[in-house]
């Protein structure tokens, strides 16, 4: 699995597929691999890229107390860093396009 440093932690992440990118966030407990069974046929039409959110998976634990603001941020921050260049459609439970945008929503 490919990894990433972002916001001072190591990221892990997966990537299938072609087209406009589409970042699949899980749900707070889970990892990437909560979307195995969606992104073979999400990726016929985008790139997906499955994320293991901070304390999840392989993506490093940082101590601390966790927030869907810092998730939000993290993601971000691994959006910018060249995963993608347009904007993202996003799946997040409990977390706001809002938040994701940094409060920016056209």
């Amino acid at each position: 699995m490919p990894k990433i440093q972002v916001n001072e932690l190591t990221m892990n992440y997966d990537q299938q597929g072609t087209g406009e990118p589409l970042i699949l966030i899980p749900y707070l407990a889970a990892d990437y691999a909560c979307y195995a069974f969606q992104v073979a046929d999400y990726a016929k039409h985008f790139t997906c890229i499955s994320v293991d959110l901070r304390g999840a998976g392989e993506t490093d634990k940082p101590e601390g107390t966790y927030s869907t603001e810092l998730f939000a941020d993290d993601v971000a921050a691994f959006a910018g860093i060249g995963h993608t260049t347009s904007p993202c459609r996003r799946s997040f439970p409990g977390c706001s396009y809002r938040d994701v945008a940094g409060g920016q929503v056209s």
